[in-house]
């Protein structure tokens, strides 16, 4: 048998009035998820444990059977797994873009890959702290490591939380740690506006010391496979002794290249037993908060993506799980910590005909904890 294990991040959505009091995955054109919803089971999961921020890095370690109560020490240690950067500490930098101290966009106008490795480079070479140094990962999504021992935690925020909002409400808190993270903005709206126009400062958040998890093949006896378009579920999959698989052309929007990443799970499938594929446009247009484009972005994803795979898979012998990590409601342009849909392909039927927020409430699984989604993936 084979597994796979498809996250479209943050799909799952709120209704919208001026999508008729419906939500954008209820409206898309998603005529090959409806079908696995149909030939299999649908549930609703708990992905983000209560007390905890429901961001992706704590809902899909949750939804692969790690308990982030006892492993989680923060995003940025995660990314930095996957680009094979160390430090003490390792923090999440966005290029980010604020006016009149308000944010506004928190990924700097989508800057290009070119232009803020030439903003991470400039940051270098005017820092002060020989104990610092920043790090380039993809477009906006960057890393800052610092080499030194702090005694104290530092209390930090999303950006993409945070839009709209003044960011002074928002800085860093707590002592000598916060401070210098302050201190590493302030320097940056000095230099990354000479650089670049679409970003005009660094947002510094999620840090902490690197994680240990543990390996997946030793609890599941499967080789693992990870295909993502980002640096976390990169990381996440590097942490848990996956293989992960680079595709080319990939731009975590809903621009990329489906063709790409549909054909390396196909390709991964033929020697390894579980495959994971991570998708992070649809999530981007939740965070733009546009209702249309978010229903547009599941009916690409259900056309190039999963209708691209079911025709090409033998279904007999494949084991499909299907989710968002956590929904982003074009409401709120932010996560949001509550339940979300999932179906299992190859296990069990039940009497759900479509994959949507609503629907699923209905299926056979009921609501259920996410550290229990893998084992009813590798159930017998």
């Amino acid at each position: 048998m084979k597994y796979l294990l498809l996250i479209p991040d943050g799909m799952a959505d709120w209704r919208v009035e001026e999508l008729g009091n419906r939500t954008p995955l209820e409206v898309a054109d998603t005529p090959n998820m409806d079908f696995l919803a149909k030939e299999g089971a649908c549930g609703m999961a708990k992905t983000v444990p209560e007390g905890y921020e429901p961001g992706s890095d704590v809902a899909n370690l949750t939804i692969l059977g790690i308990d982030v109560r006892k492993y989680y020490t923060g995003r940025g240690p995660i990314e930095a797994l996957a680009k094979g950067i160390k430090g003490k500490l390792v923090f999440r930098c966005n290029l980010v873009f604020v006016e009149n101290g308000i944010m506004v966009d928190y990924s700097a106008n989508r800057i290009g890959d070119d232009e803020a490795k030439e903003v991470i480079e400039a940051l270098n070479e005017a820092l002060e702290y020989d104990f610092v140094r920043f790090h380039h990962g993809t477009s906006y999504r960057n890393l800052v490591t610092i080499d030194r021992d702090f005694d104290e935690d530092v209390k930090t925020t999303p950006p993409h939380d945070i839009q709209g909002e003044p960011i002074s409400k928002y800085l860093p808190k707590d002592k000598e740690l916060a401070k210098l993270l302050i201190d590493l903005m302030e320097l940056s709206k000095r230099v990354v506006p000479e650089v670049t126009k679409k970003a005009n400062m660094v947002w510094i958040w999620g840090g902490g010391k690197m994680p240990n998890f543990p390996k997946f093949k030793e609890r599941w006896g499967v080789k693992g496979v990870m295909i993502s378009e980002v640096d976390l579920l990169k990381g996440i999959g590097r942490g848990l002794g996956f293989e992960v698989v680079e595709v080319e052309g990939v731009t975590g929007y809903i621009d990329t290249n489906y063709k790409g990443l549909a054909r390396a799970v196909l390709k991964s499938l033929k020697d390894k037993d579980f495959v994971v594929l991570h998708t992070e446009g649809i999530d981007e247009v939740g965070h733009e908060g546009d209702a249309e484009k978010k229903v547009e972005a599941i009916s690409i994803y259900d056309e190039k993506i999963v209708g691209y795979l079911i025709d090409r898979l033998d279904l007999e012998e494949t084991r499909i799980m299907l989710l968002p990590d956590h929904p982003t409601p074009v409401k709120v342009r932010t996560h949001v910590a509550e339940p979300v849909p999932f179906l299992i392909y190859g296990l069990k039927r039940d009497e759900v005909k479509r994959f949507d927020e609503f629907s699923c409430r209905k299926g056979k699984f009921g609501l259920i904890d996410g550290l229990k989604l893998m084992n009813l993936m590798f159930s017998k």
